[in-house]
């Protein structure tokens, strides 16, 4: 009897045992997927940063040159604002010439 009890003991030592290492590995195993998870969460907050920062990036490229676009139109509208102005001051010139002209002759000289 005395060996039967020690076996039974046994038996439930091993077991007991065994569900041990099976509640290690389960804690284990649930540590794992923690660190993978968390391991995960930063690289995908890293990865959304620098996505981030890329399209700022992009964003104050695109405005930059759009400020240098901006700034060469104006200049060319200036330039043909002042060669307007050039030419209006030509024709201007002209029309008094013209006008000079008409009245320095006689409506006579001009029909013969």
């Amino acid at each position: 009897m005395r060996m039967r009890s020690e076996l039974i003991n046994e038996i439930f030592s091993v077991e007991t045992e065994a569900e041990k290492i099976v509640s290690d590995a389960q804690q284990r195993g649930r540590a794992v997927v923690a660190a993978a998870q968390e391991e995960g969460e930063k690289r995908l907050h890293s990865a959304l940063d620098n996505a981030r920062s890329e399209r700022d990036a992009a964003i104050e490229a695109a405005q930059k040159s759009a400020e240098g676009k901006i700034a060469e139109t104006e200049e060319v509208l200036k330039q043909a604002e002042a060669d307007d102005g050039e030419l209006i001051r030509c024709a201007a010139e002209i029309a008094d010439q013209m006008v000079e002209i008409l009245c320095s002759t006689s409506l006579g000289e001009v029909a013969t």
